[in-house]
Formats: C-alpha cells, structure tokens, sequence
C-alpha cells in the first residue's frame, strides 16, 4: 500500500515538474518572441502593424509606412512552437519548422537580381524556358556554395549579399531578389531562432540595401 502511494506521489510529483518545465518554456519564448518583434518595430521610423499578435509561435506584421526604397515590407516568424508539450520539445530541439521570412515590394522591377538557396541552386536558375539561360552562376567561398545573378549591373547586389551572408549566414536559408513575381521582388528566409533583439535593426538595414542595389541601373 505504501509503495503504492510512494508511486502515485512520485508520478504526481514528475508531472508537476513537466508542466512547470513546459510552463516556464513557453513563457520564456514568448518573451523572447516579443523582443524580436520589438526589435523590428526599432529598427526603422516606421511602426509595425500586425496581422498576427506576438505568441509563442511567432508573429506576422508590416511595416507602416514601408521603409524606403520599398512599397510594402513585411516580417512574418513562424517558431515551429506548439501549445502540444510533446510537439513543443521536438520543435525546441530541432528547429526544423522555425522560420523567419521578409518580403519586399519595390517601386519597380528590380534591374539586378540574384537568387541563392542553402545547399542548392534556386530551380528558378536552372530553368530553361524564357530568359533562364540568362542566369550566371557563381560560386562563394564565403557561403561555400552557389548562387545565380542576372542583369547588366549585378556587382552591387553581389557585394550586398556578400555582407548578409557575413552578418547572417548561420542563419539564412534563402535569398531571393528577383523579378519574376509581381507581389514580391525581395524575399529573405532565416532560423528565426538564430535572431536576437540586437540582430533586427541590422537586419532590415541590409535588406534595405538590397533592395536599392537592385534598382541600380
């Protein structure tokens, strides 16, 4: 009987300490969410608008009004966190589902473009239909890998993307500059979980950058 209870009291007793472990957990990414956050809506004379509220599971906002040189600049985070404890640890340990992705809407279509994807070449340069063989690949030390350019006037844009790689490539998962889309001409995916407070001012900054050097003519 005694062993028993000792047994029904230890299992309480290691329930407990899971959902106060789990507890904590989420609350500390919240609040870590919302210091990204905070450090976007820092990093320019802009205020962020959202159209998802700060959670553990990320955020989604636009920048109002859109920093120059851009139309329209949005921050979407999705933490791969969910309220499903089991779920949660695996996202926390993995990270596979973390993702934080900037999309820019320039003026007019970008002059110089350059697209890069970690560990491959964008299918979009390798495409042979309508103007893909105009694609130039080139190879970074740097990133250890590949990318493609097109347009008449490509060095500032490389030069830029040289720089976030420098700044963020433990982070980056993919660096599109493009004008093939209507609705989107920059887009930057990162590990949200990489960023920090400090990170977002620099952040927008060189996307900022990148987007004039893709209007260069």
């Amino acid at each position: 009987m005694l062993g028993e209870q000792f047994f029904s009291w230890m299992l309480i007793g290691i329930l407990a300490l899971l959902v106060a472990a789990w507890l904590a957990t989420t609350l500390q990414g919240r609040k870590r969410n919302l210091a990204l956050a905070l450090g976007f809506e820092e990093s320019t004379r802009s205020r962020l608008v959202y159209l998802r509220n700060v959670s553990i599971r990320g955020f989604a906002a636009h920048f109002e009004p859109a920093p120059e040189p851009f139309t329209c600049l949005e921050v979407v985070y999705r933490s791969g966190a969910t309220p499903d404890p089991i779920g949660f640890l695996i996202a926390t340990l993995t990270r596979q589902n973390d993702e934080l992705t900037l999309r820019a809407l320039l003026p007019e279509r970008p002059a110089a473009e350059l697209i890069w994807e970690r560990g491959r070449i964008p299918a979009l340069a390798r495409a042979q239909r309508a103007r893909g063989s105009l694609w130039v690949h080139r190879r970074s030390e740097l990133i250890g890998g590949a990318y493609a350019v097109r347009g008449v006037d490509v060095a500032a844009l490389e030069y830029v993307f040289v720089d976030l790689q420098a700044r963020f490539g433990h982070a980056l998962r993919r660096v599109h500059v493009a004008a093939d889309r209507e609705d989107v001409h920059v887009e930057v995916r990162l590990q949200g979980a990489y960023l920090r407070r400090a990170d977002a001012p620099a952040l927008v900054a060189t996307i900022r950058s990148l987007g004039r050097a893709a209007l260069r003519r």
